[in-house]
């Protein structure tokens, strides 16, 4: 999946902190498999429960990314949604078998830092176009569905500023896993001598 460069500059910097602290970091994944369209099929079909009436009767009140939402689901199929319920077995399973031989996935918390509040979402992250706005969720929405416990943590700023923070991903049901892995990435960072952060001014890049 597409992140922006300097996102993961900075993030991999940040990932070998651990090596600070005496673990063992190597550059290793699970296969996320076709996790996009199934995320898409599954997560569509919770707009359907709560948004089919109400397109029926006030969709002109209902904001375009809801209605865009709820209409991938009306047109899924039962088929469509076994597979994706399927999709999100096998990924569960390459999951536990990557936690037998890791004991944290770390990534970057987002694709890119924060963008212009006035924009709606990503249009593209390092020059690939985005399918949908929910596209450049990825990061996130693959782990949603592995039922793993993850964190985000603060890494880092880009050159304009912005925070950019690291997703701690542990096994299933290992909770305490990741919050200790992200105690200790605090502890070793030392970004928590910064707080509060006072918001500051600035110019977003396009």
């Amino acid at each position: 999946m597409a992140v922006d460069r300097e996102t993961r500059t900075i993030c991999a910097e940040a990932a070998r902190r651990f090596e600070d602290l005496g673990a063992v970091v190597e550059e290793a994944a699970p296969d996320l498999g076709n996790i996009e369209e199934a995320f898409l099929a599954l997560r569509s079909q919770h707009f359907v429960v709560e948004r089919e009436l109400m397109l029926q009767t006030h969709r002109e009140l209902i904001k375009p990314d809801i209605v865009w939402n709820t209409e991938q689901g009306l047109a899924g199929t039962p088929s469509r949604l076994a597979w994706a319920d399927r999709e999100r077995a096998q990924l569960f399973r390459r999951f536990a078998a990557f936690f037998r031989e890791w004991d944290v996935l770390v990534t970057p918390g987002a694709p890119t830092p924060a963008w212009d509040v006035m924009l709606r979402a990503r249009n593209e992250v390092d020059g690939v176009k985005l399918a949908n706005y929910i596209a450049g969720s990825v990061l996130t929405s693959a782990i949603t569905l592995t039922s793993c416990p993850a964190m985000s943590v603060p890494c880092g700023f880009d050159r304009h500023g912005r925070p950019v923070g690291l997703q701690i991903v542990a096994p299933a049901r290992g909770e305490a896993t990741a919050l200790a892995a992200a105690a200790l990435f605090e502890r070793v960072s030392g970004l928590y001598r910064m707080l509060p952060i006072e918001p500051r001014a600035g110019t977003v890049p396009a």
